[in-house]
């Protein structure tokens, strides 16, 4: 009598499982409400893109400033057959890019360079923690044994990927589903062809100025972010991968919203140099001169500046010894 009750058991518990994987698959097909599964739309946006491509030569990485600023065609135009990803990450400071190049772009993607475009907002330690923890906690970031458990169920079950929606009917339907469908459109219309952030609308607001401010007061370099680019270095070396360090370009002002003024900027410079004598990794400086009118904010480049430093960049990398 007890075996044929726990059969009838596991019977009930199949079917209710399976029924409930039927209704998850329906709501999310019909709803065509996005399951967030990392840190941001963007970043889900970019892993997918990674996965439908072939690996690459030339990898670009940092914050989104070095996703606007550094265009792979660009750069891959200069030396015939080169190809060029850039898996630059809103909010992608040190931190997070080292998990993220190590764990995620490199299996995907190679990559024989890699160009780390860096500027004060990387150094920081006044940014960047948000970011860290929103990448450490994201479903396909997290680390440990319940959360690799939890990816294996969610690559075949609709019911387990998406079961913080069906948890909550309101983020299914209504304003809230229209606000995440609208997020994930919009990390997709932002996103060029080879990872390129493309988002041009001028932002000069007072918010906006308050928040860049923020993100460099006090203007203090963050050690762990120094010691996450020596890791990386190291590894490159390792891997025979060449890694190369680029100061990116930031407007006067820009540089006007530092504590102690614009002449506070040449930390950056200084400690990017110092950082590549240590590490034997070669640093590229801007020769030309980037003017207010060539950022959509703070520090953003708008589409032509960030073409005209892309081949400022690609002259330089062509000229390096092979």
């Amino acid at each position: 009598m007890s075996r044929r009750i726990a059969v009838w058991f596991l019977l009930g518990m199949t079917v209710v499982l399976v029924g409930a994987e039927v209704s998850a698959r329906v709501v999310l097909s019909t709803t065509h409400v996005p399951v967030l599964e990392w840190q941001d739309f963007s970043t889900q946006y970019k892993a997918s893109q990674m996965d439908g491509r072939a690996e690459v030569d030339v990898v670009v990485v940092g914050t989104s400033m070095a996703q606007q600023a550094l265009v792979p065609e660009v750069l891959a135009a200069e030396v015939p057959g080169t190809t060029a990803y850039n898996a630059a990450l809103n909010g992608g400071v040190p931190t997070v890019m080292e998990r993220w190049l190590e764990d995620q772009v490199q299996p995907r993607i190679g990559g024989d360079t890699i160009v780390w475009a860096l500027s004060s907002l990387d150094l920081s330690a006044s940014y960047g923690a948000a970011t860290e923890e929103a990448y450490a906690d994201a479903k396909q970031t997290r680390s440990g044994t319940l959360a690799e458990t939890d990816r294996w169920f969610s690559s075949w079950s609709d019911l387990v990927r998406g079961r913080t929606l069906m948890r909550d009917p309101s983020s299914l339907f209504g304003d809230e589903a229209e606000a995440t469908k609208a997020d994930a459109a919009q990390a997709e219309l932002e996103v060029g062809p080879d990872g390129e952030r493309m988002a041009f609308d001028v932002d000069l607001t007072e918010a906006r100025r308050r928040e860049t401010a923020a993100r460099i007061t006090p203007f203090l370099v963050d050690r762990e972010d120094l010691a996450a680019i020596a890791r990386v270095a190291l590894g490159a070396r390792d891997a025979d991968t060449r890694l190369v360090l680029v100061e990116l370009p930031l407007p006067d002002r820009f540089k006007a919203l530092y504590p102690r003024g614009a002449e506070q900027h040449a930390i950056v410079a200084e400690t990017l140099d110092a950082l590549g004598a240590e590490l034997d990794v070669l640093v590229f400086h801007p020769s030309a001169e980037y003017a207010d009118d060539d950022f959509v904010d703070f520090t953003h480049l708008d589409a032509e500046a960030a073409r005209r430093f892309s081949t400022e960049v690609a002259d330089w990398l062509a000229g390096l010894p092979s």
